[in-house]
């Protein structure tokens, strides 16, 4: 009986170190309670047997979007599944359909960018993946690309720009040691730096 638990933990207390592990080293941070649907997204809001009021449409700026017999809704900051039980909801209280079978997808999603200059090998901007809120900085410059020869990749500028309440935007600009962060040797090893949609990288050229 004990070997036989011995070996239960052998196994499956790896497997969950792995889990924790694989985790605490993530290239990407998602965002919480999966994809919500942005301006620009094309999507698709179709009702089973309903063809008149199936639509196919690109999300504009304010997120409200016109449905059949129902007027304006807005979309964004939902997910598809959110949306679908929304909209169904709001078909049956307007009295329209009874008991409808609402279908909501994403057939592109909107590009959000980060901006590389400086010495990279692929300057411009870099598309973060669809579900992703930020991504770790090592992986982001790896994934564009890389820098080039003779980067100075100890002191790495990133700009970023906030905006308040009031609509008014400032801009904050961090100094990031990569090539510590790539190799480890900062004094949590699990150490990251975000980087979120607009942000801007700048990568200076080592004095030699």
């Amino acid at each position: 009986m004990k070997i036989l638990l011995l070996q239960f933990f052998l196994c499956f207390g790896v497997e969950l170190l792995a889990q924790k592990l694989i985790q605490a080293t993530s290239a990407t941070l998602k965002e919480e309670n999966g994809y919500r649907i942005r301006p620009g997204d094309k999507i698709i809001v179709s009702i089973l047997n309903e063809p008149d009021c199936n639509l196919r449409l690109i999300v504009p700026s304010d997120g409200i979007i016109r449905l059949t017999h129902v007027g304006e809704f807005k979309v964004i900051n939902l997910s598809t599944k959110n949306l679908e039980s929304l909209i169904k909801q709001e078909y049956i209280l307007k009295g329209v359909f009874l008991r409808p079978v609402i279908n909501v997808s994403i057939s592109e999603y909107s590009k959000r960018f980060v901006y590389l200059n400086g010495a990279v090998n692929k300057k411009g901007p870099f598309a973060l993946p669809p579900e992703v809120e930020a991504m770790n900085i090592v992986e982001l410059i790896s994934m564009s690309g890389g820098f080039t020869d003779i980067a100075r990749k100890n002191k790495i500028y990133v700009t970023r720009t906030y905006y308040k309440q009031n609509g008014a935007a400032e801009q904050k600009t961090f100094e990031v040691d990569v090539e510590s962060l790539s190799r480890g040797s900062t004094q949590n090893r699990n150490d990251k730096f975000w980087i979120y949609p607009e942000d801007q990288i700048n990568v200076p050229e080592r004095l030699f």
